[in-house]
Order: structure tokens, then C-alpha cells, then sequence
């Protein structure tokens, strides 16, 4: 099977612009190659008013790397003649001819079938190419340097961004119309009375709504860099404990909620709740961000010392259970660490340090507690033979108050408690490694 391939040919002179023209003999415009910082060559830019680059040979800039097109850009010169908005805009123009991985002037893609003016100095890179490419030229093409120092640069950047939020917000306008108002006051101000009101006197503020929050204060608030950090230290203030609640939806979303130890206006506790798309823990941090909001709209999250209005719980009173804990329907213990974290808190678990003995003798008593879980597991397998007549309910029960069948919650809680016991094995065996103390040989007598 044999095709031919049509042929390709190049028509950018249908679609060179009127303003194009050859630039000026002895100008020494070129591109200067380089390649990881080193200087490979250089392309002079010559003998024409516009320079094709591409991966064909046939290109006046031919590049081998895959990722340039065929036709990929075209370097357009512009005459001081030919530029009716003066000679400041003569000089080399990039247009990039709808390429695949596209053109960057100085890092930054240029838009497709555009021409970006380039100056003395700049780079170009094309597709993925690793080569830059270096404008040479006069001195009179080079950008002029700015007087800004780099900080003054960074904070007009910043006054530029948020004037265009402001923009964007719609709240610039209000600006103006309150500026043109005190120009028009201070126009009018010999022609009217006063009527006793001087020029300084303040008017009374317009309250606000303390429900509305400002997007330029949500943005800087404190809490947006880290919320978890901050709605911790907060839980920790309250002496609280945080937690939080998960509810699998299905299509990798998660529901995340955080009951907070503040009340709303009604007296019930106020709860954080997000919705969130994605993994788990972005959800956690979506989370932890709408409970900070939420304690900052009411003024509590940055004060120091905050006054619980939510009565502390006594723990002591509840066996340090909480009223929502239930430690029959719980499979994995964690009803009971809880409980042991809250007992260490108020102190009535001395924690003491562990020594080598203390270790081998806590693994001796969890190699005993497993090889009785282990027993009782294999007793409970094996099934007696009954007597046919005995009635199968009858025979049920007889074997449940002898203690010698378990039901399916007691040997999920065995094999759940062999398995932690397996856990905690290699924990302290490692720590037994550790801890071990040298073997010195024997002192014999001289």
C-alpha cells in the first residue's frame, strides 16, 4: 500500500502585514542561541522582513525538537516608516501561527496569530524545546530599565491587584461618587450656610451588617494560611477536644462536620458542616476554614481567653463517656481511647516512663491475652455432637450458658482484639530493641 503525501507549501506572504519591512543595514539584529546557560551560536537576522521558525529545513530558524511545528512562528520586522504610532514601535514583532505547544516570550505564551512586539534582550523558547533564543540588536531597541526599586515594584503589583478586585467587586465606583460628592461640598462651601455645623464635625456611623464580611478581610484574615493550626489552638484555649465527623456520600464527596463549643442566637450548639468534591482531607480543611469563619464573624476566635458560654462537662460524673458514645455498636475502640485520653487530661492517669522491664513484662501479658483469645477462638469452632432429639433452639441455648459457643459480635470483638494485640506486639518489640541494655561480659578475677 503506497500514498503520497500532498505538498506543504508556506503562504505567510499573503499574510505579511503592510507595515512589514527589511530592517536597516548595519543594525546587527540576531538571535543569540543558548542551551542550559551556554551559548551554542548565533542566527543572524537578515536579508529579509520576516524569518520563519519551524521544524522544516526550509525554515530560516530550524529546530529538531518534536514539539515545534512544522510552520511554528514568524519574526516580523516593523519599519520606523512604516509605524504611524512612531519609531518607539519599530522593531521585531513574534507571531505565533496557531502552533500546538505554542511560542514564550520571556516565559510567558504569547496568544496565537498575534504580533507581540520583542525587544533587545528578550527570550523566546519554542514548544518544549530547551534552547533560548536571545534578541541582539541596538542599544535604542533595549526596554527601558525601570527606577523602581524590586520592593517598590512588588507593592505596586499588589496596589494594581487589589484596585482590579475593587473593579471587579463594583466597589471603586462608590469611591468616585464619594469623591466627586466632597468635590461638589467643597465647591459649594462659600456659597451655602452652615447653619452651625462646621467642616469637622462627624456624622454618626451607619451600622453595619454583621453578617456581611468583606472580601478584602476574609482574604488577609489570619486563619486562611493554616485553619486547622488555628481552630486547634482554639479548641485548646477551650479546653475542648476537636473532633471530626465524616459521612461517605458516594462519588468521592465527603460530608465533614465539627460541632463547636460556642451557642447561636437560639441556644443550640453551633455546628460547621461543608459538602466537599475531592479527597478527604481537602474536605477536613474546607471544614476547619467554615468553622473559623463562623467563630470570627462572632468575635471569638482571635481573643486570647474567651468566656465558654457552653457549660464544661463533667467528665468525672460520666466515667469520662460521652452522652453520644456507645461502646456496644463500637468495632474498632475508639469509644475507649477517647475515654483514656480524656482520663490523662484531668490527671487521673499517672503516666509514668517505660523501662526495659516494663516493656517485656506489658509484652509477656499481651502474648498471654493472645494465646487465650486464640483458644477460645478454635473452642468455639469446634461443634459437639448432640443427640438427634434435642431440639436445635434447645441445643443453641444449652451451649450459649455453658459459655462454650460465641455469637458472632463476641468473635468479631476477639478477632478485632487479637488484631490489635498482634499490633501492639511489634510496637513493643521494636521499643525492646531499643531500650535493650548492653551485654558487657563477665569480670574475672585477676
Amino acid at each position: 500500500l503506497s500514498f503520497s503525501k500532498p505538498l506543504l507549501y508556506f503562504t505567510y506572504n499573503s499574510l505579511e502585514p503592510p507595515w512589514g519591512s527589511r530592517p536597516p543595514a548595519g543594525a546587527g539584529y540576531g538571535l543569540e542561541v543558548l542551551k542550559g546557560g551556554v551559548a551554542l551560536g548565533s542566527v543572524r537576522l537578515e536579508g529579509g522582513s520576516w524569518f520563519l521558525v519551524g521544524r522544516l529545513p526550509s525554515c530560516a530558524l530550524a529546530l529538531e525538537h518534536p514539539s515545534v511545528s512544522r510552520h511554528h512562528a514568524v519574526l516580523q520586522y516593523r519599519g520606523a516608516g512604516c509605524s504611524p504610532d512612531g519609531p518607539d514601535a519599530a522593531g521585531f514583532y513574534v507571531y505565533d501561527l496557531g502552533s500546538t505547544h505554542g511560542t514564550f516570550l520571556n516565559k510567558t505564551r504569547v496568544p496565537p496569530r498575534t504580533y507581540c512586539r520583542v525587544r533587545v534582550g528578550h527570550g523566546l523558547r519554542f514548544g518544549g524545546s530547551s534552547r533560548l533564543f536571545l534578541l541582539q540588536g541596538p542599544k535604542e531597541d533595549q526596554e527601558s530599565e525601570s527606577e523602581l526599586t524590586v520592593t517598590q515594584l512588588k507593592a505596586l503589583r499588589k496596589q494594581q491587584q487589589a484596585k482590579l478586585e475593587k473593579t471587579m467587586l463594583g466597589e471603586d465606583s462608590d469611591e468616585e461618587d464619594e469623591k466627586e460628592e466632597r468635590s461638589e461640598r467643597s465647591q459649594n462651601t462659600d456659597m451655602s450656610c452652615s447653619w452651625g455645623m462646621g467642616e469637622d464635625a462627624e456624622e454618626d456611623e451607619v451600622e453595619e451588617n454583621p453578617i456581611a464580611i468583606d472580601f478584602q478581610d476574609v482574604q488577609d484574615a489570619f486563619y486562611m494560611k493554616d485553619p486547622r493550626k488555628a481552630l486547634q489552638g482554639f479548641f485548646d484555649r477551650e479546653g475542648e477536644e476537636l473532633e471530626y465527623e465524616y459521612d461517605d456520600r458516594g462519588h468521592n464527596s465527603w460530608l465533614c462536620r465539627i460541632k463547636l463549643p460556642v451557642d447561636d442566637a437560639s441556644g443550640k450548639q453551633l455546628v460547621a458542616e461543608v459538602l466537599h468534591s475531592g479527597k478527604k482531607k481537602e474536605a477536613m480543611i474546607q471544614c476547619a476554614l467554615e468553622a473559623c469563619r463562623l467563630l470570627d464573624a462572632r468575635g471569638v476566635l482571635r481573643q486570647e481567653a474567651v468566656s465558654r458560654k457552653r457549660k464544661s462537662k463533667n467528665w468525672e460524673d460520666e466515667d469520662f463517656y460521652d452522652s453520644d458514645d456507645d461502646t456496644f455498636l463500637d468495632r474498632t475502640g475508639a469509644v475507649e481511647k477517647k475515654r483514656l485520653n480524656r482520663m490523662k487530661k484531668a490527671g487521673k492517669i499517672e503516666e509514668k516512663p517505660e523501662t526495659y522491664d516494663s516493656l517485656v513484662t506489658k509484652l509477656n501479658e499481651a502474648e498471654n491475652e493472645l494465646s487465650e483469645i486464640t483458644e477460645k477462638l478454635k473452642a468455639s469452632g469446634k461443634v459437639p455432637s448432640q443427640p438427634a432429639a434435642q431440639d436445635s433452639l434447645d441445643e443453641f441455648m444449652t451451649e450459649m450458658k455453658s459459655g462454650s459457643t460465641l455469637d458472632s459480635v463476641a468473635r468479631k470483638k476477639l478477632h478485632l482484639r487479637s488484631f490489635e494485640l498482634k499490633k501492639e506486639q511489634q510496637r513493643l518489640k521494636g521499643l525492646i530493641k531499643l531500650v535493650k541494655p548492653a551485654e558487657l561480659p563477665e569480670l574475672k578475677p585477676q
